[in-house]
């Protein structure tokens, strides 16, 4: 064994952006370059020389096109016009029940979804408050958290036609002396107009009044208003916020008690550089909405891995309970230390023919089993380098291990499951072979002593123990079944996943028999694991979604899609800690994702002896 080859895991990790730039002016130094060749001149030459004419179009500065379609010239904000569609639209916007949401699909993103929904129901909230900050039915008295809590909740009052006042309205006005115009500034201080001094100078403004017959702009809203005034505008600077675009009677308005707090918060609104509302701000900044988890979706490091097998069939990866990472590569096999990152060489296979086909470490993470393609496991000891146990029985490819302690079961493209204990001398102790096809997918469920193996043959068996024959078949799916992983949350809890014709992820509980849960994936599924951190799922996908999935249970809804790899993702394993999870495809990459928080120690319970005896003290 050489222990001395190099490094095959180059380290291809995407770099940081900053260096955009750097590689961004590189590029147009050569693009330089090789026009001031072209040309037969020197690069500072060729430079002035497009500088001056615009001729060259490499070197000319990108230009922005102009935001315009067909002569219409659109801007950053949108004011509905007063006209029956543009009222039933205000009316649309002012409730938030009007917004319907497309419903997701089974794979789609639910952590981006519910991000975006949150986001849709802030803006909703603050344009209706921002729109319709008179017509929402809040009192001036309530706290900021109830005014906030009615801005998203609250339906705007019904909107009226703008209404003009008739002419025999005017006239009435004008006889019994009130006034439609809009006091200017001098007449509000107590200053008389100019006209209004003499009888004669009064007449004549009022006879000029009924002469016109133009429309009046209704007055806006002051705090010496008179009472004749039914009609009238809210301005956009009133205490509670004011509608722009609709007329109201002023007697309902008029009912709002005015207390020295609305009008502090209307001075302070007034005064204010912000461009919303109070209440919109507090909505946007005092008051944040559902935090949601944050899930890394770019994996924190990318490794080459030459050689890395592109077979459905194999199981090429796995993380020991040492925090050693093992990895197969075409015919040898390295050892990678995830504290240290020091790699080491451990075998290669004995003939040109063989290559590894699975992994699989024991339970302490001491020893290594190893299927070849000739049929033989051999284990080898992770300290010392070496093999230390060549087993045979299979005629054919191992294409997985699994291990119950001191029992290694091993399957087969034979049809043929065996059981070893490595502590006895023969090479294997029980053969089963319930499957008709290869033998694909293998797993213990070390708590509770119970096997499951799915294969070729589109058929799941559950084992008690050791036994010949199976307690329970799972003949649902309509592909090969490699995945297989059992909840180490829950008892009898078992995740199966089918290939390209089934696509299916199905949830068991094989205590009572039942099928818990099913959803379609709509992509093969390679691979699968189930989190010891938290109660969710991971699987990995080959045609023709090539990604990483995160399921919850038991709703199987998505909780993150995690793209990267540009094959089949054939290989998954879990750290040791159960934070990371590394995957590896086809396309001869391994992939480092940080998916999961590392769990809390679980703190002991204070004996009742030594708590008895503290009392006594």
């Amino acid at each position: 064994m050489s222990r001395q080859l190099g490094n095959p895991f180059m380290n291809n990790t995407p770099k940081p952006s900053p260096l955009k730039g750097k590689d961004e002016r590189l590029h147009s130094s050569k693009v330089t370059k090789r026009s001031a060749a072209a040309t037969g001149s020197t690069p500072s030459s060729s430079v002035s020389t497009v500088s001056g004419s615009l001729t060259n179009p490499l070197l000319l500065s990108p230009t922005r096109r102009p935001r315009t379609t067909g002569g219409s010239v659109y801007t950053d904000r949108f004011i509905p016009s007063r006209t029956e569609t543009g009222i039933n639209s205000i009316k649309s916007i002012s409730s938030s029940q009007s917004m319907p949401f497309l419903p997701s699909t089974s794979t789609e993103d639910q952590l981006e979804s519910q991000r975006e929904r949150q986001a849709h129901k802030t803006f909703d909230a603050v344009l209706k408050n921002e729109i319709f900050g008179e017509m929402l039915s809040r009192d001036s008295m309530d706290s900021e958290s109830n005014t906030i809590d009615k801005i998203k909740h609250t339906r705007a009052t019904e909107v009226r036609e703008p209404m003009t006042p008739s002419p025999e309205r005017r006239r009435q006005s004008g006889s019994n002396g009130g006034s439609t115009v809009p006091a200017d500034n001098n007449s509000q201080r107590g200053v008389p107009a100019a006209g209004s001094d003499g009888g004669n100078d009064g007449s004549r403004s009022h006879s000029n009044i009924d002469s016109v017959s133009a429309p009046v702009t209704p007055r806006r809203l002051f705090p010496n208003a008179t009472a004749e005034d039914h009609l009238f505008k809210p301005s956009s600077n009133s205490t509670r916020g004011a509608s722009i675009f609709t007329y109201r009677d002023k007697s309902s308005a008029s009912k709002r008690p005015s207390t020295t707090a609305s009008f502090m918060k209307s001075a302070q609104f007034m005064d204010s550089k912000s461009p919303v509302r109070p209440d919109s701000k507090q909505l946007l900044l005092s008051s944040p909405g559902k935090s949601f988890r944050k899930i890394t979706k770019v994996p924190y490091r990318v490794l080459d891995a030459p050689s890395l097998a592109d077979d459905f069939y194999y199981d090429l990866i796995d993380w020991s309970s040492k925090d050693m990472l093992a990895v197969a590569l075409n015919k040898s096999i390295f050892l990678t230390n995830n504290a240290t990152g020091d790699v080491v060489h451990l075998c290669d296979t004995d003939t040109v023919d063989n290559e590894f086909t699975s992994l699989s470490w024991v339970g302490a993470g001491s020893h290594l089993a190893v299927g070849q393609r000739n049929g033989l496991v051999e284990i080898y000891d992770a300290v010392k380098g070496k093999c230390i146990r060549t087993l045979s029985g299979h005629v054919d490819r191992v294409a997985c291990l699994s291990w119950n302690n001191h029992i290694l079961s091993s399957g087969s493209r034979d049809h043929r499951i065996l059981h070893r204990d490595v502590r006895m001398p023969d090479p294997f102790f029980e053969r089963i072979e319930s499957h008709t096809q290869e033998v694909c997918g293998l797993k213990w469920n070390v708590d509770e002593n119970k096997l499951a193996s799915g294969g070729n043959d589109n058929i799941v068996h559950v084992y008690d123990g050791t036994s010949r024959t199976p307690m329970l078949t799972l003949n649902e799916h309509k592909a090969a079944v490699k995945a297989i992983a059992w909840s180490p949350h829950k008892r009898g809890i078992l995740a199966t996943g089918g290939g390209t014709a089934d696509r299916c992820l199905k949830i068991w509980n094989i205590n009572n028999l039942t099928k818990v849960r099913e959803v379609d994936t709509s992509s093969q599924i390679c691979n699968m694991l189930w989190s010891k951190n938290t109660d969710e799922i991971v699987t990995s996908h080959g045609y023709s979604k090539y990604n990483l999935t995160l399921w919850d249970y038991p709703t199987l809804s998505p909780v993150a899609i995690l793209k990267g790899h540009s094959f089949r993702v054939l290989h998954l394993t879990l750290s040791t800690d159960g934070t990371t999870v590394v995957s590896g495809a086809g396309d001869e990459t391994l992939r480092y994702w940080n998916l999961f928080e590392k769990q809390k120690p679980k703190s002991l319970p204070d004996s009742s002896i030594f708590s008895t005896y503290n009392q006594i003290r």
